[in-house]
């Protein structure tokens, strides 16, 4: 019984029994050497959560932030303007299509009742009139009237349409948001025929985007190839690379390595976002085949679509991204 109690005793690293104390924390024992190298561990992981609260803190003051907050206000600008510009577009139409029919219905009008009046003047000077006069008179009266009405039957309606004019935008939290890391990604070659890219293992005969975002790259030139087989306006697309020492599971808005592109013609460099940057227009359908070449030797990505052929390259600051890099290709569900 005595030796099952010592036994109990023993240090948890060395198995000492000399001046053996228990951690209330973590309920092991440690001898008088590792009882002080577990509290300067203990010390040294407080530590290091206040070093971490003193960086979020930093990143809530910092630049990146505001830069961020910025962007999204510059993205509801934009949607204001162009659903301005829109609306401008169309009252112009209405106003040019509505000058038109009153143009050519009303065209010599006045001129006509003019003519009539003066007739009716000189057939009351000279009393040269009769019935049949009288009657054409009222015809041409009546003829007269009809084209006014039929200038009143007019009117301004809402077009209702299944396609809405002007989107409504909204904001989104995006810590709320279901990751689908399934973008039923097969691997296809120009032929559409399924095929296994030399840079993956031959153990999987279909590659979903969580085994590709598991890969990382150093050195060479990988050309990997995705198609979307669902896709709605609700969800966001996002191709590109992250650092490897970046989780790839945090949001691409909190990922300062993530370089790559997305919907809303945002491209992302290093974290922060620009919109347009070189032209990118976003363009993701379901049924897209996309190429995402990773040029390690170049410093670079590309990303292809092979339904468009466009084509768009990135230079990614390895002082920002540092290798290895890894895919970041998901489609996330923003409901």
């Amino acid at each position: 019984m005595a030796s099952t109690r010592r036994q109990q005793n023993l240090c948890t690293i060395c198995g000492a029994m000399a001046g053996v104390f228990l951690c209330r924390g973590c309920n092991n024992n440690f001898c008088l050497i590792h009882t002080t190298e577990h509290r300067n561990f203990l010390q040294k992981s407080m530590n290091d959560i206040d070093h971490n609260c003193e960086i979020l803190k930093d990143n809530i003051q910092g630049q990146k932030d505001e830069e961020y907050y910025r962007l999204m206000m510059e993205q509801i600008e934009q949607w204001e303007q162009q659903s301005i510009e829109k609306i401008r577009r169309v009252a112009d139409d209405n106003r040019q299509q509505m000058s038109i029919i009153t143009r050519n219905r009303t065209g010599g009008l006045k001129e006509k009742i003019e003519e009539l009046q003066r007739q009716l003047a000189i057939a009351r000077q000279d009393g040269g009139f009769y019935e049949n006069d009288l009657q054409e008179w009222t015809r041409r009266l009546d003829e007269l009237q009809n084209i006014i009405t039929q200038q009143r039957s007019y009117k301004i309606d809402l077009v209702n349409d299944s396609n809405p004019f002007i989107s409504k935008i909204a904001v989104n939290d995006e810590s709320n948001v279901s990751f689908q890391m399934n973008v039923s990604l097969n691997n296809y070659d120009e032929d559409g025929i399924q095929y296994k890219p030399e840079d993956y293992s031959n153990k999987y005969n279909q590659y979903d985007s969580n085994k590709h975002n598991q890969d990382s790259y150093s050195s060479g030139k990988h050309t990997l190839r995705f198609k979307i087989h669902q896709s709605d306006p609700n969800n966001s697309v996002i191709f590109g690379v992250i650092s490897k020492q970046k989780s790839i599971n945090s949001f691409v808005s909190e990922n300062s390595t993530f370089y790559g592109w997305t919907n809303n013609d945002l491209v992302c460099l290093g974290g922060d976002f620009e919109p347009n940057y070189h032209g990118y227009r976003s363009d993701f359908q379901t049924g897209d085949i996309y190429q995402l070449i990773i040029d390690c030797e170049q410093k670079k990505i590309r990303l292809k679509n092979e339904r468009t052929n466009t084509s768009h390259e990135l230079k990614v600051d390895t002082m920002r991204c540092p290798f290895p890099w890894q895919p970041n290709v998901r489609i996330i569900n923003n409901y």
